[in-house]
């Protein structure tokens, strides 16, 4: 399992748009992925768990993948969440 830390910078929070962009980057790759936020552990491939997250720009967050290619993963989500 690994963890990698980012801080939110994708507009003033998780729009629909973002929140596909994430189900979609986490559908590449066979590690499983989620982010933490405050204590909340949410599936990154749920469009639905993503949506009911509060996450204003400069939010800080954890990353965690677990898998095969979780370091790639961990590492794709980090660079769409802090939008680049």
């Amino acid at each position: 399992m690994l963890r990698r830390q980012a801080v939110y910078g994708c507009g003033e929070g998780l729009t629909p748009d973002v929140a596909a962009k994430l189900t979609r980057l986490s559908e590449r790759f066979h590690s499983r992925l989620e982010m933490q936020i405050d204590g909340r552990r949410v599936p990154l491939d749920s469009l639905i768990g993503i949506l009911s997250v509060e996450c204003p720009r400069g939010t800080r967050l954890t990353v965690i993948a677990d898998g095969e290619d979780e370091s790639a993963a961990a590492e794709a989500v980090a660079r769409a969440l802090e939008g680049a």
